[in-house]
């Protein structure tokens, strides 16, 4: 194979890579496991409260961590929050403590072929907001 076309065939192997490591726009739920914690039926998300500035002010359960990710340019907390209970419903959950939101930059490097095929390197920058809460359910 020519040289020339193993460096095009590595920079659309890249872009195809690129492509699929985009975030999606739900959001992810990581479960803290036990033996003792039960998950239930899925609870409609307006049914499911959420805390911003206080916690519950009754006991309960944490189930697991939920996380969003939006682009930083696009950040919409309402947004976020909305996606953060639709999948602490979809476990059952009652409700979500907000946790602290985080900004993120990243930088990937790779390469792209300029107009006459010549191999040049490009960094590409990620910035985003990680939404986190705790999804709790009441005792």
């Amino acid at each position: 194979m020519k040289p020339s076309t193993m460096v095009k065939l590595a920079a659309l192997l890249t872009l195809a890579l690129q492509l699929v490591g985009c975030g999606s726009a739900e959001a992810r739920f990581y479960p803290l496991g036990g033996s003792d914690v039960k998950y239930t039926a899925p609870v409609p998300a307006d049914k499911v409260e959420l805390f911003i500035t206080k916690k519950p002010d009754y006991k309960y359960t944490e189930l697991g961590i939920l996380t969003f990710d939006t682009p930083a340019s696009f950040a919409d907390e309402p947004q976020a929050y909305q996606k953060l209970r639709e999948k602490a419903g979809e476990i059952g959950a009652d409700g979500v403590i907000v946790m602290d939101s985080q900004s993120f930059t990243e930088n990937y490097p790779r390469f792209e072929l300029d107009y006459y095929g010549n191999p040049m390197e490009i960094n590409r920058v990620r910035s985003y907001v990680k939404y986190k809460g705790v999804a709790i359910r009441r005792q």
